[in-house]
């Protein structure tokens, strides 16, 4: 992943970190994030926000996906 461009849910199925969206793309806090980096996600802890912006970066929440029917 380049962590000068913007990191969306489909960048992360395509590096493998991710294996498939479904409902979207959670991020969680865990370890530490030292390269500024900017992303967009379905959805993120408080911990994981603050990790990120702490960091530098920006984190973009976006409304989940519509359920399928």
């Amino acid at each position: 992943l380049d962590a000068s461009a913007e990191i969306s849910e489909d960048a992360l199925v395509a590096s493998g970190l991710v294996r498939r969206k479904l409902d979207g793309v959670r991020i969680l806090a865990k370890g530490e994030l030292t390269s500024k980096i900017t992303l967009n996600v379905t959805g993120a802890s408080k911990s994981a926000i603050a990790a990120v912006e702490k960091a530098g970066g920006t984190l973009t929440v976006t409304a989940a996906p519509a359920a399928a029917e």
